[in-house]
């Protein structure tokens, strides 16, 4: 079988041996290792599966807990993205608030996160609250300020009321939902316990 013969150019029909010594052999093999390779802009630095965050405020109480399925930290621009992420908005040690969706941009610097995708909230019923269900999608959630907001068309269920609208504000602490516009609103009376005659 014909090769190239590097010194004539031509092919030949012998195959040519050379013996090359160790330090030859140990270049060629320094030459051929891969290079580290530098990390690239939107690299993750940190990939977790089944991640728990529990952040907490000056005085180390909880203020909420971020967990989800996986979670990938850009460090190059500052976020984390999570995949099928739960947010706990607790209330004097206690859950207030749960907002699930399918996928979350977490700015950590700014104290704020972006639920991407259908997004459910759950607010927790209590002596204080109304068990109260939302239904929307891209919820921005400034977790410091405790503020909720939307553009997405959104539903809100609380018993006996089904609102719904377009845009939403919610602040946690001051127990304010608002839907912005083109808003509908229906009360049910609550179904008593007593049995109909």
């Amino acid at each position: 079988m014909p090769i190239w013969n590097a010194e004539s150019g031509l092919h030949t029909g012998r195959v040519r041996v050379r013996r090359w010594s160790g330090a030859t052999c140990l270049a060629v093999a320094i030459g051929l290792a891969p290079m580290a390779t530098p990390i690239l802009a939107n690299e993750a630095q940190l990939d977790i599966f089944g991640f728990t965050l529990r952040i907490t405020d000056a005085t180390g109480a909880i203020t909420h807990v971020l967990e989800g399925e996986r979670m990938q930290q850009f460090d190059d621009i500052g976020q984390q993205r999570a995949e099928k992420p739960q947010l706990e908005l607790l209330s004097a040690g206690h859950v207030d608030w749960i907002w699930t969706a399918p996928a979350a941009v977490h700015h950590p610097a700014e104290q704020r996160l972006e639920l991407l995708g259908a997004t459910e909230g759950l607010r927790l019923p209590s002596p204080q609250h109304l068990r109260t269900e939302i239904e929307t999608a891209d919820v921005t959630i400034l977790t410091q300020s405790r503020e909720v907001l939307t553009d997405a068309r959104a539903t809100m269920v609380r018993p006996g009321l089904f609102m719904t609208g377009v845009g939403m504000y919610a602040d946690v602490d001051a127990d304010v939902i608002e839907l912005k516009a083109d808003v509908n609103t229906v009360y049910a009376p609550e179904e008593s316990e007593e049995p109909r005659q």
